[in-house]
């Protein structure tokens, strides 16, 4: 009975994309052959700039050479909380509604106000502080960064834009500029100045956590009942093994310059590499119903439902050339998803 179980889950694990990609027919009947370009990353650190500021200067570079329509990145839709990202979300959203008295009932059509304007007139910095403040209120916390980002961009001045940005209010997007915990500076330092330099008015948000605090119960249960009969934390000592191979692997060209850090995070030996690592967890422990529910929910869904906003960013914007920029191991599911679609080419796969 075991082996069976074994073989039917194993099978589901390479199957599992191609029955995803049949129902996705229904996702994204209406998009055509469409380019899309996935930049693989990690979530980094205050330090890993001083390392490889040069690598992402590059890759800026060649996705803004690219000319995508649209840019997607790996941060919560607007329907998630976002307390995951910036636990003082709650309290933050009180303050600014309280300091710049904002209109919270009609704060969605003023958002929709706004952007329509900019279509028909240049942009003033009041007009980008005032949508700021309004997407941030609805929730929509990368596209206020954005927003910042352009406005700190365009004035140069330092004295002028602490005038703008007063402590408090700088202090409402720490999550993403400052906290050394956050891991997500990418987006500022790779996807923000490719949409800038576009001229785009807003990013798109493609990841999903509605499941987190569900999987989470899973694998905490796995550990510990593991742990007690063994002595050791399973999903430890593997991801630690993989973590030395993956960093000696990515760091070894580095010293003679074979190729950038972005060019291995993004290539075949890597994918392959991060493949063989789930599978050899998913064959080591599928038996367990615990490790299954937290593989599916964790690994499976996420990365489908990821792809799936993908599929509606694309619908709702009409792009025919988009950029994603995500960690690099959503980067194979969801290169993975589009393969099995038939109907996408990932234009950045060697």
């Amino acid at each position: 009975m075991k082996i069976l179980l074994f073989i039917s889950v194993i099978v589901s694990f390479f199957h599992f994309g191609f029955v995803r990609a049949q129902i996705s027919e229904t996702v994204s009947a209406n998009i055509n052959k469409k380019d899309i370009y996935v930049l693989g990353t990690f979530h980094f650190r205050e330090h890993d700039f001083a390392k490889y500021p040069q690598d992402i200067n590059m890759e800026v570079k060649k996705a803004i050479c690219y000319k995508p329509d649209i840019v997607c990145v790996e941060w919560m839709d607007k329907s998630e909380p976002l307390d995951i990202y910036n636990n003082d979300y709650s309290k933050n959203i009180r303050e600014l509604r309280q300091q710049m008295k904002l209109d919270t009932v009609n704060a969605m059509h003023i958002v929709d106000s706004i952007y329509m304007e900019f279509s028909k007139k240049p942009k003033s910095i009041n007009d980008r502080l005032k949508l700021a403040n309004y997407l941030f209120i609805t929730r929509d916390y990368i596209n206020a960064c954005y927003q910042w980002f352009i406005i700190e961009n365009t004035i140069k001045d330092s004295i002028k834009l602490k005038e703008l940005f007063p402590e408090n209010i700088s202090r409402y997007r720490f999550s993403l500029y400052n906290d050394p915990d956050n891991q997500k500076r990418e987006i500022i330092d790779i996807a923000f100045p490719v949409a800038f330099s576009l001229g785009f008015e807003k990013i798109y948000s493609i990841d999903y956590r509605h499941d987190q605090a569900e999987y989470g119960q899973y694998i905490t249960s796995f550990n510990q009942r593991f742990k007690a009969q063994y002595g050791y934390d399973p999903l430890q000592m593997k991801s630690e093994k993989v973590v030395n191979v993956f960093t000696t692997w990515l760091e070894s060209d580095l010293i003679n310059k074979k190729s950038t850090y972005y060019e291995k995070l993004n290539s075949k030996e890597c994918e392959d590499l991060l493949f063989n690592y789930y599978f050899d967890m998913f064959v080591s422990y599928c038996y367990d119903s615990d490790y299954q529910k937290w593989h599916f929910l964790q690994l499976e869904k996420r990365n489908w439902v990821m792809f799936e906003l993908l599929i509606k960013a694309i619908n709702e914007s009409e792009a025919k050339k988009t950029f994603v920029l995500v960690g690099v191991t959503h980067k194979i599911f969801i290169e993975r998803y589009l393969y099995e679609s038939g109907i996408f080419k990932v234009a950045n796969k060697k």
